[in-house]
């Protein structure tokens, strides 16, 4: 009898381990893959829905490939430094970050996947001191206000050369603080970011003395960029693009668009 039920609670061990040995093995992992990002709305913002439309997105397209996806929101100097060595605080793994442009410097320590988002960048100025332009040169002597950690590649160029000087701050504040006391001359923002800072933290006297021009600095595509630190991040980044065209081709990635046109409007008469 003692035999029996050794052989029987044998058979269950092995049944135990069996499954365990079985769910150990990659087919039955779960993917997840850990992303750094900051304050950035409407696409990106801890106090947004689902972290707003472009971490919508990114989660989307990476669940269309059985990815989960984990957001840990930090000042963006913190979110690039996560990303770029792999790894943060309490040695927690970060494969990557949300929105980066890319730019040489970046592509030395990150892959870049296709656009999440793109949106247009145009400069902000003061309707009692309006800055019309259509090409670099117009702007010439002028003070062009952006923000820290941010790329500007064609005002970057042109403040090198002396055209302009680019004046950079920490934060939105800061930034259309110095354009209403006339410190600076323009701020340079993504038209949809920038109106929707408007909105949310100026008064409306301050709104009503702001204007921008049509004229684009550039065309700005916002990606996800996942570190070199990790090799498994160049599956990752297959695993992402493929998600994102499927999102594509059904519709849902213009859904996502018309979401954020439908909540956006502009405050600026």
């Amino acid at each position: 009898m003692i035999r029996k039920l050794s052989k029987c609670y044998l058979g269950i061990f092995c049944l135990l381990v069996s499954l365990l040995s079985a769910y150990s093995h990659p087919a039955f992992a779960v993917k997840n893959i850990n992303l750094t990002s900051g304050e950035w709305p409407p696409y990106l913002s801890i106090d947004l829905a689902k972290g707003g439309i472009a971490a919508q997105i990114v989660s989307e397209a990476f669940a269309q490939q059985g990815i989960k996806t984990y957001y840990g929101y930090y000042p963006w100097k913190r979110s690039y430094e996560y990303a770029r060595r792999g790894y943060g605080a309490a040695n927690f793994k970060w494969h990557g970050s949300l929105a980066w442009i890319k730019t040489e410097q970046r592509e030395r320590h990150f892959w870049f996947s296709d656009p999440i988002v793109s949106g247009n960048e145009v400069l902000f100025s003061l309707k009692s001191k309006p800055v019309h332009w259509q090409k670099i040169e117009d702007l010439e002597g002028i003070t062009i206000g952006g923000t820290l950690f941010a790329a500007y590649p064609t005002l970057e160029i042109a403040a090198r050369s002396k055209l302009i000087t680019l004046d950079k701050v920490g934060d939105y504040q800061s930034l259309f603080e110095r354009l209403l006391y006339q410190r600076i001359d323009a701020i340079a923002l993504t038209k949809t970011v920038a109106l929707h800072y408007m909105t949310n933290h100026l008064s409306e006297a301050e709104i009503q003395q702001i204007t921008y021009s049509e004229t684009l600095v550039e065309q700005r595509h916002f990606r996800l960029m996942l570190s070199k630190k990790h090799s498994e991040n160049q599956h990752y980044l297959q695993q992402f693009n493929q998600g994102l065209q499927k999102l594509k081709t059904s519709g849902r990635y213009a859904e996502f668009l018309e979401q954020l046109e439908s909540k956006l409007a502009s405050p600026l008469n």
